[in-house]
């Protein structure tokens, strides 16, 4: 009997799991019966419409979407967006962490919400375009200098359930476990406190949400059925958002190279030109701003600042001397605790607090290893986090403010958490990972 990895969330080539770490029972041989397969269409969408529900209720009073804007007064890159549309590329005003030189501002931030900036304000300009042609009485003219609230949560915000729900559901092969994870992952991760920061128009954070749609698609489009082409997608989706998440593309070309010999020189050419168009759309402006396609620009974020964090930066963006901070902050730091008439409460570092402690379902990775490292897809996915994460030690800033929590480990985290969910599966795994997602979604509700 075979296996089928869109089923069962193990590539061919793997360790044929225990059964206690098996995510769903070998299918039967042929296509199962849509009335009699416990993971129909509708149980998957009742399990899907129920995580929305329950994210509603948990995060919902976080986030706020109703209430998140964007305007070209706080975030650099939508600034950038109306910038190309008067055909500039500097901007009119400086605003935090953006680039001073030669007298003139620059955005630093990579360009995937200024692509989707343009578009929207495309689309505004469209929208009023047939407003007028039938007689209708365009919006207030302030609306000009914002994103429009509806694109910013259906691009944002909305498809990180989506397409972390599918991506765990391809890991698991459980609907209800994977809308589980899914809650978990956005409730109890540096994730809730993205949303609620970004309904201010944090480009910061803005880019990180981003980045974790892209990073469940890679890991959604290389585990189970496999989809080169969706993995790309989902690389360049990441690499415009959040930088360091390129190194992703180790696990993309050897899936190229090893899925389908006949197909390897078709498959290598397509993840050589995503990787190439990954890379190359931020060098070219790069190289339009900056006059060199290797200067991001970011080190003029601190021209005329003093602080400490300014001098690290202009003595180096990256280097092996800041890790042991950035390890202690990222592992090792633990928030105290006290106690009033407002009840028990987290005291918090701004620079950050130990992932293991604010998300301890990650310790699966840890003691799991044996089994993730012998499905070759898996272990590549996770080799592919090692360069990210020692990108992240070796950078200048600890991701400051952050109290609570660390938010750069989003740069790795949605593929260390689908390669580990089958594991989080059997009787004793299955309460230790539910107790880790009920401790996470308590704590990051409580710093939020």
């Amino acid at each position: 009997m075979s296996e089928d990895p869109s089923v069962a969330g193990v590539s061919s080539g793997s360790l044929t799991p225990t059964p206690d770490l098996s995510p769903a029972p070998p299918p039967a041989a042929g296509r199962p019966s849509s009335k009699l397969s416990p993971e129909t269409g509708w149980r998957r969408a009742g399990c899907f419409i129920l995580l929305l529900v329950a994210l509603h209720v948990v995060v919902g009073p976080k986030a706020r979407l109703s209430e998140w804007r964007v305007d070209a007064t706080v975030n650099p890159s939508f600034a950038e967006a109306t910038a190309w549309r008067s055909g500039r590329l500097d901007l009119d005003e400086r605003m935090h962490d953006t680039a001073l030189i030669g007298g003139r501002i620059y955005n630093v931030y990579p360009p995937l919400f200024t692509f989707i900036s343009y578009a929207a304000l495309a689309g505004r300009d469209l929208n009023l375009w047939v407003m007028g042609r039938m007689g209708i009485e365009p919006p207030d003219a302030s609306d000009a200098v914002s994103f429009p609230t509806s694109w910013l949560v259906g691009l944002v915000a909305l498809p990180l359930v989506a397409m972390g729900f599918w991506a765990l559901g391809r890991a698991t092969g459980r609907s209800a476990w994977a809308a589980l994870l899914c809650f978990g992952w956005i409730a109890g991760t540096p994730v809730i406190a993205c949303l609620a920061t970004a309904r201010g128009g944090s480009i910061n954070h803005i880019n990180h949400l981003l980045s974790q749609t892209g990073l469940m698609l890679i890991a959604a489009a290389l585990l189970g059925r496999r989809r080169l082409a969706l993995a790309l997608v989902g690389l360049i989706i990441a690499v415009w958002s959040r930088p360091l998440t390129v190194a992703f593309v180790l696990p993309i070309l050897w899936a190229a190279w090893r899925w389908d010999a006949s197909l390897r020189q078709r498959r290598l050419i397509a993840a050589a030109a995503a990787l190439v168009l990954a890379i190359g759309a931020p060098m070219t402006l790069n190289g339009l701003k900056f006059g060199s396609p290797f200067e991001t620009g970011y080190a003029y974020i601190y021209a005329e600042r003093t602080d400490e964090l300014a001098e690290r930066g202009r003595t180096s963006l990256f280097s092996p001397s800041y890790a042991k901070r950035n390890a202690w902050y990222m592992n090792l730091e633990m928030p105290g605790w006290e106690v009033g008439s407002f009840g028990i409460r987290p005291v918090l570092d701004s620079h950050g607090a130990g992932i293991w402690f604010t998300t301890p379902l990650l310790l699966f990775a840890i003691f799991g290893v044996r089994h993730w490292w012998a499905d070759r897809t898996r272990r590549w996915l996770m080799l592919g986090s090692l360069p990210v994460i020692v990108g992240i030690l070796c950078y200048h800033n600890t991701g400051y403010v952050q109290p609570g929590y660390y938010r750069f480990v989003l740069d790795f985290l949605p593929i260390w958490l689908v390669v580990i969910a089958p594991l989080t599966v059997g009787d004793v795994r299955s309460r230790l990972a539910l107790g880790a997602v009920a401790w996470s979604a308590l704590y990051f509700n409580l710093i939020t």
